[in-house]
């Protein structure tokens, strides 16, 4: 199906269904992985960045695979870069819409410290190597998307149980913490694990057709409205995109569950910049990230400006709420939009 040869009004109207089905399937998933996690005992930090992480990013997957195959690269590197700091913002959402005081202050773990700071160390790498040019490559492959593989896998394994011990803990910590098992009720008693695991696939398998759909018609309306493949990536794609992780978290903190929300953005994170070596597999005119221009290195700035808000607010851990949101939050709110302004403005 030629996208392309599609009018303007019927690709935005595959790219509003698409993006309604991505939603109503990451809903389903999310609660399927909830009732899954409150029966395997796992901590909240690993079923966020593995579990929730890699399930809420099959629409990432998607469009990533979708977009190189069809040599778009600065369309994947704006999605994935721009999807970094969206993340950051869904948290910052669900911090205004679900919880009552900051967001940070009730995730006192060091874990999330750590996940943060590869995800930073990530992000500077990527950005190191699109700034270069990728000048090594192996098989057509760059060298940084090797990099950014086994920084995402060193990432998982740091933050199984029992691997990552922490040398000092939080003081003051709130009253509620969430350190006791992911998942918290199971919502799903009569059914079985197997079923579980069969809804899961199911509802994957929609996520990644409507990934499939929201690329395609992402692509074509990148041309059609004249906006520019990265600001499309970021402002149209990521954003759709984003929808699972914005139910998910919402969702999670919703039952309290607050080491789990971060961990699954920080974990998302992670694994949208490792996505950077699928999508120079599967592009074949050399390595992907000598393919982007600086629309997309913006992108990736915005997403190290906002996880620093972030990590700020998870160091300081002070209960200051405005407009119903950490002062932290809001931080990140403020610079997400700054930043598409100026990502517009260099589109």
């Amino acid at each position: 199906m030629d996208f392309h040869s599609l009018s303007l009004p019927v690709n935005i109207g595959i790219f509003l269904v698409a993006g309604v089905c991505v939603w109503l399937a990451g809903a389903q998933l999310a609660g399927y992985a909830d009732a899954i996690a409150s029966r395997s005992g796992l901590s909240q930090a690993f079923i966020g960045v593995v579990m929730l992480g890699i399930a809420t990013s099959l629409p990432e997957i998607a469009t990533t695979v979708t977009a190189a195959s069809i040599g778009n690269p600065r369309l994947v590197v704006g999605n994935l870069f721009g999807g970094v700091a969206l993340q950051i913002a869904v948290l910052a959402i669900a911090d205004a819409a679900a919880v009552r005081g900051a967001l940070t202050y009730f995730t006192p773990q060091p874990v999330l410290l750590f996940q943060g700071v590869m995800l930073l160390l990530l992000l500077a790498v990527a950005l190191a190597g699109a700034s270069a040019g990728e000048p090594v490559a192996f098989m057509g492959v760059g060298l940084t998307p090797f990099i950014l593989l086994a920084g995402y896998l060193v990432t998982v394994r740091l933050s199984r149980p029992g691997d990552y011990l922490p040398r000092w803990r939080a003081t003051n910590e709130p009253p509620s913490r969430d350190d006791e098992p992911a998942g918290g009720p199971d919502h799903h008693p009569e059914r079985t694990m197997a079923r579980l695991l069969a809804l899961s696939g199911v509802s994957g398998l929609v996520i990644l057709a409507a990934g499939w759909a929201l690329a395609q018609s992402g692509d074509a309306l990148s041309e059609q409205t004249g906006l520019g493949a990265s600001f499309v990536g970021v402002a149209l794609v990521a954003g759709s995109t984003s929808l699972p992780e914005l139910s998910t978290t919402i969702s999670a903190v919703r039952r309290g569950n607050h080491e789990m929300a971060v961990s699954s953005i920080l974990g998302t994170n992670c694994l949208e910049l490792a996505l950077l070596f699928l999508a120079d597999v599967v592009y074949r005119g050399g390595p992907i990230l000598a393919a982007v221009d600086r629309s997309a290195l913006f992108a990736g700035t915005m997403g190290m400006v906002v996880t620093c808000f972030l990590l700020i607010g998870l160091l300081e851990r002070r209960d200051r709420t405005v407009l119903r949101m950490g002062v932290d939050s809001l931080a990140v709110l403020v610079a997400y939009a700054s930043g598409l302004v100026g990502l517009y403005l260099l589109r």
